[in-house]
């Protein structure tokens, strides 16, 4: 359970809304850059998700970085090449006495204020330097059943990932070279096996395909670990609000979403 330091705590978010449209989501929205996908009349995603940001006591100011309208509400910076140029951009521009920082993606707009505070909280607790929510896919499929996810199944269930982190701003201004080392290998099976470990890689795979009770929380929450190097402990944290993990980047999932919004 939380203390009460980490359920007073506060702490900034950034939001990073630099994310571009593929071709058949321009031609379903008319807009380049998918924050400013509009979901309701005069309501874009990332509207509904600094709602839920600025809504949430947990956090204090809150930083946009995207190519979008500037406005009192928090402090804009441009959009770079890449995602994690965004994310590093983001924390760079915090203050150098803030030590946790909470990651939010732009096209979750289902979002809530509640399910923010209680990852804050339950992240804050776990004292890592990376936290990830992990959605329990039965809870996922009983509210979002039409927008699909990829899925990981591990001894204690299937899981989906959520689209917000807390870390640690320390570890991305001081080790930058290992982030960009991670992210570039996530797609390339060679270099993931040598990050990751061979043994915990081929784990994964057997558990998706013949095994799936052979791998467990505990041995993903290492590797990860060992891809950040540099003594970093990454935890995950098991949310039950399948809201964290609901993006919308796809011609199908802005119908849906329009759907559950009633619009």
């Amino acid at each position: 359970m939380a203390n009460t330091d980490d359920m007073n705590k506060k702490i900034p978010a950034v939001v990073l809304a630099g994310g571009i449209n593929d071709q058949a989501m321009r031609d379903a929205t008319g807009v380049e850059n998918r924050a400013m996908v509009e979901l309701a009349p005069g309501k874009t995603m990332l509207d509904f998700v600094l709602g839920a940001v600025k809504g949430a006591p947990s956090i204090t100011n809150v930083v946009v970085v995207g190519d979008i309208p500037d406005s009192p509400d928090y402090t804009r910076l441009p959009s770079s090449l890449s995602f994690l140029e965004n994310l590093i951009q983001g924390i760079q521009s915090l203050p150098p006495e803030i030590d946790r920082a909470l990651i939010v993606t732009s096209d979750i707009p289902f979002i809530s204020s509640e399910a923010i505070d209680d990852f804050v909280i339950r992240a804050l607790a776990a004292d890592a330097d990376l936290c990830y929510p992990i959605i329990p896919m039965e809870i996922y499929r009983k509210e979002f059943a039409a927008l699909k996810r990829t899925t990981l199944k591990l001894s204690e269930g299937e899981f989906t990932g959520g689209n917000i982190m807390l870390m640690s701003c320390d570890y991305i201004k001081n080790h930058q070279e290992t982030i960009l080392q991670a992210y570039g290998a996530r797609k390339d099976v060679l270099k993931l096996g040598s990050m990751l470990g061979w043994g915990l890689l081929l784990r994964i795979i057997v558990s998706q395909i013949i095994a799936p009770k052979s791998l467990d929380i505990a041995s993903l929450e290492n590797g990860v670990s060992n891809v950040l190097g540099h003594g970093a402990k990454a935890k995950a944290v098991i949310t039950q609000f399948a809201s964290l993990g609901t993006d919308v980047d796809k011609p199908n999932d802005v119908i849906e979403a329009k759907r559950i919004l009633g619009v």
